[in-house]
This record gives structure tokens, C-alpha cells and sequence, in this order.
């Protein structure tokens, strides 16, 4: 059976948007300007805030003691009093910083917005995801008729947000997207009330398990979902948009088979015992479990696939030429110079000689050390492969320098500069230095 659309019960509300006065004003008034976000002290400071409503609006500083918990999947920060303050992409850095300082709790939620607004994107479901849709919502105390109330109450000004201004967002709107639309449509003491009851709304959004992708952790992989948004676009018209986009495709895909088979072939080399493309991928498997702590998510892909691209024990550069391998092919991507310049810092971090300068190199030395705080048996295996790539040194010579690395890890007052390693690796790794201390010890 070929699937086909189902029905949200509201259709004639989206069929007939334009025909009402509210889809109008609304692109009249449309405007998207983005609030700014830094760092200042132990607080957050917001400035350009969009919602006058909002408490930090037009500016305004949030404090520790203010916050309930941070969403990082969406950057927003919920307060204690349940609003839900909205940190853009470009603010995350400053909030990473902040939460890292202060121990701010994390918290992924799902979205009840994002459910409610699902008849506005630019796609279809089938009837089934629908009807999982709405018992999702009836199970958080929305039955039918408020879910219908909610849809056709903003179905004017979401049509006119989507369609209207040929956004044609697909994949996800959600609550900042139906107060910058109803910000446009409403007066100003109606979009007030508007306003508070999408946050108490929004209160209702349950804790769901960080989503972690089953597929694409490998090298292929990697290298694809980099590709698919760094590979040059053509430019053309819509008529030979097809043609267009099947040839980048094509291009894509010849460039990530070259690229994997030089990786693998680099990471394959007999001299490596740990620095093999077991490492690499294992490394991209972690990534895919703290994806939303990256700012440049792609950047820390691709420093993670190349940061051991390069590896030769007896050689004191393989940071530095690991990075101009990334770099290098990031030239024929014509990406932009600070984006090489910080993948390159990524890279160059890797060499642990000293303390991350932004938080992506922060998260990309905490998985690259990841191993310090694996099980017994994991870690004793990586203990065992470090020593047969440097089979070349003498046992004494060995002992001496390995105890100094060791013991520099453990003089750190954390070895973990990221919220999920310092939770889930700090102790085990603090052990499992130890007792490779121990052992080499012994005489």
C-alpha cells in the first residue's frame, strides 16, 4: 500500500489561512531579529531580546540562582518562575561557558510547541504519526479539542511564517517560532497574554532520554554529513534544479569514497596499536551521545576524523600535520578561514599540552580522552596497545615518561572539562591512572 498524507483535523484552517486578515498583518509585520547573549560574570547578559513581554526584555541579566535547568538542544534557558528565555545559535558558546562554570543543570525535554505545530511544516505524515502524535499529547493532559483550540488559534500567522515568506521550514518549528509569528499578529496586550499562556503551555514539556543516532558514526558517515552541508552549491535556477542537485550528490559521494579510503588506509598503518580507525569511530560514537554540547558540530566531526590522521610515535608533529590534512581539503571545500582556523585549533588541542580555548576544543578532548575513564579491562587494553606503539623505547626510558603524562592528568584539578565526562568519567579515570601508575611501578 503506497502511504499517504493523514489528516490533522484542522485542514481548513491551513487551506484557507490566507483568506484571513491575521496571515496578512502578520507578514506585514514579520521580523526575526535575534537577541544577543554573553557571558558576564555569573550571569548571562541578553541584549536585543525580541518579546517585550519577556523579563530580560529589551535587555537583561539572568543569574545561576534564577535558572531551573538548560536546554542545549535548543538553545533556551528555563527559569525557576517557568519562563523560557532563548539563547541563538551564535549565544551558545557563551552558554556552554556559563553552564561549565557554574554546574548548571542540564535537562533535554521534548517539545510540546514542537507536536503543536506540526501541521504547519512544509511536509506530510502518515495517519499513524498523527494518531502517536495526539496520544503523546492526551498522555500530558492535552486532549483533542485543546490541541485543535491551540492549532487553529495560531494557523493564520504559522501559514504566513512558513508559506508566506517561502521559509518552507520541514523539519521542526517550535516555540520561538510561533512568538516571532504571533508577535507580528497580535496587538501588544494580546500578544502579553499570548505570551504567558505559551509558557505555561510549554511547562508542560516532558524530560526525554538524550536521542543518540544509531547510523553515521563511522568514517563514511561522518565524512558524509559534513560533505552534505560543506560541498560547494551551484548556483542556477529552479529549472535546472534537479540536474543541479544531482550532480553535487554525485560529486559528494565520489569525495567521501576518496576520503574514507585515504582515512582508513592512514589509520591502518601497522605501526598503530590505539590510534587506529577503532579510535576514530569510537570517538564519533561518542560525539553522537553529547551532540548538543557542540557549538560547530560539523568543525568537531571533522577535527575528530582527521586529529590522528597523522600519527608517527617517534615524531614530535602529528598534531600540526594532521590539522593541515584537515585544512588542506577544507581549502577545496572553499570554507571560510576562521571556521579551518578553528578546527585546526581543535586538532592542535589534541596534543593535551595545555587547557582548551573554546568550549568545541573542550569537547573534543574530553571524548579523545574518554578512554582514561572506561571500564578496567577497556582501559588496560589501551594501556597495553600505547606501549606496543612505542615498542621502540626502552622499558626504562618508557616507564619514566609515561609515569610523567599519568601523573600530569592526575595533578589537574579535573581531567574532564565537560558536564557529561565529568560526571560519567572523572572517579574511573582517576582509578584507572592509578593503577597503571601502580604497574609501572613495578620493577
Amino acid at each position: 500500500m503506497t502511504a499517504k498524507p493523514g489528516r490533522y483535523g484542522i485542514e481548513d484552517s491551513l487551506t484557507l489561512s490566507w483568506l484571513k486578515p491575521g496571515y496578512w498583518k502578520t507578514l506585514a509585520k514579520l521580523s526575526t531579529a535575534h537577541p544577543e547573549v554573553a557571558l558576564e560574570g555569573s550571569a548571562l547578559r541578553f541584549t536585543r531580546y525580541p518579546f517585550e513581554p519577556a523579563s530580560v526584555f529589551p535587555s537583561g541579566k539572568v543569574e545561576t540562582g534564577q535558572i531551573a535547568e538548560v536546554n542545549l538542544r535548543q538553545p533556551q534557558v528555563r527559569l525557576e518562575n517557568g519562563e523560557i528565555v532563548f539563547v541563538p545559535q551564535s549565544g551558545k558558546a557563551a552558554l556552554l561557558a556559563f553552564v561549565y562554570r557554574n554546574d548548571v543543570r542540564i535537562e533535554h525535554r521534548g517539545s510540546v510547541w514542537s507536536a503543536l505545530l506540526d501541521p504547519f511544516l512544509d511536509t506530510w505524515e502518515e495517519q499513524a504519526t498523527i494518531d502517536r502524535q495526539f496520544a503523546w499529547l492526551a498522555d500530558l493532559g492535552l486532549d483533542r479539542d485543546s490541541v485543535d483550540a491551540w492549532r487553529r488559534e495560531v494557523a493564520a500567522a504559522m501559514m504566513a511564517y512558513n508559506f508566506g515568506t517561502n521559509l518552507w521550514e520541514w523539519v521542526s518549528l517550535d516555540l520561538y517560532d510561533v512568538l516571532v509569528a504571533q508577535r507580528a499578529r497580535l496587538s501588544r496586550s494580546s500578544f502579553a497574554d499570548f505570551y504567558s499562556r505559551a509558557m505555561r503551555l510549554a511547562a508542560l514539556d516532558p524530560v526525554t532520554p538524550m536521542w543518540k543516532p544509531s547510523a553515521g558514526n563511522d568514517i563514511a558517515g561522518a565524512l558524509f554529513s559534513v560533505l552534505v552541508d560543506w560541498y560547494p552549491r551551484e548556483s542556477g535556477t529552479s529549472k535546472d534544479f534537479r540536474e543541479r542537485l544531482d550532480r553535487r550528490t554525485e560529486q559528494i559521494k565520489r569525495l567521501r569514497q576518496k576520503l574514507a579510503a585515504e582515512l582508513t588506509s592512514a589509520y591502518s598503518q601497522p605501526h598503530r596499536r590505539y590510534h587506529t580507525l577503532a579510535h576514530v569511530e569510537k570517538c564519533l560514537d561518542e560525539l553522537a551521545g553529547v551532540w548538543d554540547y557542540a557549538v560547530g558540530l560539523n568543525e568537531v566531526r571533522w577535527a575528530l576524523v582527521f586529529h590522528d590522521a597523522i600519527y608517527d610515535p617517534q615524531r614530535k608533529d602529528n598534531e600540526a600535520r594532521s590539522a593541515d590534512w584537515a585544512c588542506r581539503v577544507m581549502d577545496e571545500l572553499h570554507r571560510p578561514e576562521d571556521e579551518k582556523a578553528r578546527v585546526r585549533g581543535m586538532i592542535l588541542a589534541t596534543a593535551h599540552s595545555s587547557e582548551p580555548r573554546t568550549s568545541d576544543e573542550a569537547l573534543l578532548l574530553d571524548i579523545d580522552l574518554s578512554i582514561l575513564g572506561a571500564d578496567e579491562a577497556a582501559f588496560d587494553e589501551y594501556d597495553r596497545s600505547v606501549r606496543a606503539e612505542y615498542s621502540w623505547v626502552p622499558e626504562p626510558e618508557y616507564r619514566q615518561a609515561r609515569t610523567k603524562i599519568l601523573e600530569s592528568f592526575l595533578s589537574r584539578e579535573r581531567l574532564y572539562h565537560t558536564l557529561p565526562y565529568r560526571g560519567r568519567c572523572e572517579s574511573s579515570a582517576r582509578m584507572n591512572i592509578q593503577r597503571a601508575l601502580a604497574r609501572l611501578q613495578v620493577k
